[in-house]
């Protein structure tokens, strides 16, 4: 029975993250942008937790450069999240 509960816990957190990350993605597709020229996504869950990961660069329509990297996770003491980004 714990094992359900584990099981049901980290598809409650990990459900919202990998969903986070897929409108990351979406994010980037918009006006302005022509998509971009790299994107890597990664996602793993456990018994323990789950992680998320995404990276995306390229150029923009008007030329100038952007780059974003996020990175989310939660497991059974708590969840975290981190999210870098430049543009020139």
């Amino acid at each position: 029975m714990r094992k359900i509960a584990k099981y049901v816990a980290v598809g409650a957190l990990v459900t919202p993250l990998v969903i986070g990350s897929a409108g990351l993605a979406s994010a980037h597709d918009g006006p302005g942008h022509d998509g971009p020229g790299y994107g890597k996504a990664t996602n793993s869950a456990t018994v323990n937790g789950g992680r998320t990961s995404a990276t995306f660069s390229g150029f923009g329509r008007d030329g100038k450069a952007y780059f974003v990297t996020t990175t989310k996770q939660a497991g059974p003491t708590g969840a975290s999240g981190t999210t870098v980004g430049s543009h020139s």
